[in-house]
């Protein structure tokens, strides 16, 4: 005998699960919203009402973390067009792939004011990227690991990071991104430290 799927089972066919294939997703600056990346594809979304939209680099790329910058307008994610991962800015005009080598990114943190966003990558660095002004700059590098853990404080002055100083040591490092670029440990790489997090006011961390 031959088995005659139900009408329930075929329709249930059609579709694909969602949570299986959800790589990521941020909440929109005012919380009216949300970005998602599923199947290497970027959408947006209001909460409550609207269209669905999708955002794409160029044909075939496969985009991650995908985060809106502070003025709640403009994307930004990691796509790898030309085979090759660069960082891709979406505003109203489209998208525009920016020519940094920036390798493979571990993580990626959008500065809470103005259009900077921090990236750690695959050669244990800390990038820094200003979108506004198209530049890129190694901010910190670990010869032991990888920099993760990006935490920017609410004024978008100070990053905090966990940084790899030995095989065995993790501590807390803070960059002053707004003003020296200077980088200093602010726990001692006894132990392994990580997820650092500032205070709503930005007071402590």
């Amino acid at each position: 005998p031959i088995e005659v799927p139900s009408a329930r089972t075929q329709a249930a066919r059609r579709f694909v699960p969602a949570a299986e294939h959800l790589q990521g997703a941020a909440l929109h600056p005012q919380g009216h919203g949300a970005l998602v990346e599923a199947r290497g594809k970027l959408f947006s979304f209001a909460l409550w009402e609207g269209a669905v939209r999708e955002h794409v680099a160029a044909d075939g790329a496969r985009h991650r973390l995908g985060r809106w910058l502070a003025d709640g307008r403009r994307l930004v994610a990691v796509a790898d067009t030309g085979g090759e991962e660069k960082l891709v800015l979406f505003d109203d005009a489209g998208a525009h792939v920016l020519g940094f080598d920036i390798g493979r990114a571990t993580e990626l943190a959008v500065a809470p004011k103005g259009a900077v966003v921090a990236l750690a990558n695959h050669r244990n660095e800390l990038l820094l990227a200003d979108l506004d002004a198209r530049t890129l700059t190694v901010a910190d590098r670990s010869d032991a690991g990888r920099v993760r853990d990006l935490a920017w404080s609410l004024d978008g002055a100070w990053l905090a990071y966990a940084f790899d100083t030995s095989a065995r040591h993790t501590a807390i490092k803070l960059l002053d991104a707004a003003g020296t670029g200077d980088a200093r440990l602010v726990t001692q790489p006894e132990f392994r430290d990580w997820s650092p997090a500032f205070d709503p006011e930005g007071r402590y961390l």
